[in-house]
């Protein structure tokens, strides 16, 4: 499936990408890598992750904390947020 991404959501991991390379530079790239691996699964298995209402989806990363959050538009995925799990749970809910 076609993956598009909110100008939000955009704007959230160019965040969290500086945020890592500010802290650590080498570990930005092992982030991105890791929201990437994330987004393909996302796309080759849509209806995998847990519902959170409203029909939206979260998938977890693995090593960092932050879930995709994510819905099944017609023939593509469409990420809403990425959101930062122990900061201001739903905000991304009004997009």
């Amino acid at each position: 499936m076609t993956v598009h991404h909110l100008l939000e959501a955009e704007l959230e991991i160019l965040d969290a990408v500086t945020f890592y390379k500010d802290r650590a530079g080498d570990i930005a790239a092992d982030f991105y890598a890791e929201f990437k691996k994330a987004r393909e699964e996302i796309a080759a298995f849509p209806e995998f992750w847990k519902p959170v209402g409203g029909g939206y989806r979260r998938k977890l990363l693995e090593r960092y904390p932050y879930g995709i959050i994510y819905r099944i538009e017609g023939g593509g995925i469409l990420i809403v947020a990425l959101a930062h799990t122990s900061r201001q749970p739903e905000y991304w809910r009004s997009r």
